[in-house]
């Protein structure tokens, strides 16, 4: 009789103990020499039935209720810059073929960091990010059989044909961007973000052009320089829609309107024409010209979230493709455009 009550004994202890760890994974509680389990917390549920402007923003046990993020940037320019021009004559009531040579571009690494703050009331959210993308490139053209004359785009024109063009483009480009956005369900698998913010800028583009004369055993080199800063308001959305627990489809737009303030403007161009003369030197610069321009951002990605360590942390990263598109007319072809790979990784604690 006592064996048997011995035995119903350790039963119901194991059976409290097993009901007692059951709301936490086994693999997620850290071993320690402390004989106190840590306490577990839920992994925030989503809502039963479709939920309307039900907040989903990620909300970690015991948490500062802070998160950070890094990106790594692919990114490459898109600029429709000219290069040189071929001509199968040099006049133009004769000229019977024209072509126009344009700037090739190159994929560039950048990066990006940021950091949030997720506020009680109504789970309203803070985030302020800073981007770095600088990229060289640089190009040689050469003048074809077919062509009779070249002629540069960046230099004046010359009236002597030229042999061959060595271009550079280097771009300088950071910015910042400030956002208060709220994560809700519309739905039971679909999450939608809108924000409201800033977004302030620093560009710098420097083109050089060396044109080669072999005829006169001459270089006529042209250097351009642009710089400014732009701020302004921002809107746009973010939003997922969950395949499966932790992997969903993500998608962003934004747009904003900027007020541009050019710093510098700077032209200096070097020609030389003729064998008897020297190169004449023409420079402009200009430092107080402004305007309004736009900006507009998509992307379209994976994403991969879960929560760990007791629920006590949360991991995200994102795998998308991006478009970060700034229109202005001053800018040397009217717009600048930075297509590219963005892997992103976040974590909240």
């Amino acid at each position: 009789m006592y064996k048997v009550l011995l035995v119903l004994f350790i039963l119901s202890i194991s059976s409290i103990k097993a009901e007692l760890s059951s709301s936490c994974e086994t693999d997620s509680i850290p071993k320690k020499c402390s004989p106190e389990p840590e306490t577990c917390c839920d992994i925030p549920t989503a809502p039963t039935t479709a939920a309307y402007n039900a907040p989903a923003r990620i909300d970690v046990c015991g948490s500062k209720d802070a998160y950070l993020t890094f990106s790594f940037i692919y990114w490459k320019i898109e600029e429709n810059i000219f290069v040189t021009q071929f001509k199968a004559d040099g006049t133009a009531a004769n000229n019977d073929r024209t072509k126009i040579s344009t700037m090739d571009y190159d994929y560039k690494p950048g990066f990006k960091i940021g950091g949030g703050y997720n506020f009680q009331y109504d789970d309203w959210n803070a985030y302020i990010e800073y981007t770095r993308y600088h990229a060289t490139n640089s190009i040689s053209r050469t003048r074809p059989s077919w062509a009779q004359f070249m002629e540069p785009v960046y230099n004046r024109i010359t009236a002597t044909s030229g042999d061959e063009i060595d271009f550079k483009l280097k771009l300088e480009y950071d910015f910042i961007d400030l956002d208060l956005s709220r994560w809700q369900y519309e739905g039971q698998k679909f999450l939608l973000k809108v924000f409201l913010g800033m977004h302030g800028a620093w560009l710098e583009q420097n083109i050089t052009s060396d044109f080669k004369i072999d005829s006169l055993n001459a270089t006529n080199n042209a250097i351009y320089t642009l710089k400014q800063w732009m701020i302004g308001p921002r809107i746009g959305f973010f939003y997922k829609w969950k395949l499966l627990d932790s992997l969903s489809i993500a998608r962003k737009g934004s747009t904003a309107m900027l007020y541009q303030k050019f710093t510098k403007i700077f032209l200096r161009q070097n020609d030389q024409d003729l064998a008897t003369a020297g190169a004449a030197t023409l420079t402009t610069t200009e430092d107080k010209r402004s305007s309004v321009n736009g900006l507009f951002e998509l992307m379209i990605g994976l994403e991969y979230d879960k929560y760990f360590y007791q629920n006590k942390y949360h991991f995200n990263c994102l795998a998308g493709y991006d478009f970060h598109g700034l229109v202005s007319s001053i800018l040397p072809p009217g717009w600048l455009v930075l297509p590219g790979l963005t892997l992103r990784a976040q974590l909240d604690f």
